[in-house]
């Protein structure tokens, strides 16, 4: 079983280059998946990186 690395709303925002204010809306509406470890939302990195190349596949 592979490791799984999660990231806080801070680093998600960090690496689509957005607010964490819109990370939190996108995991609200469903768009990103999230698990809530105690008070913090954590993503999964790997999912992140197929989000992007996936969204960026569609614009071209």
């Amino acid at each position: 079983m592979g490791v799984i690395d999660l990231l806080t709303v801070a680093e998600a925002a960090a690496l689509l280059k957005t607010s964490r204010q819109q990370i939190r809306k996108m995991i609200r509406g469903g768009l990103i998946p999230a698990v809530r470890i105690g008070r913090e939302w954590r993503v999964d990195q790997a999912y992140l990186r197929e989000f992007l190349e996936q969204h960026m596949a569609d614009m071209l």
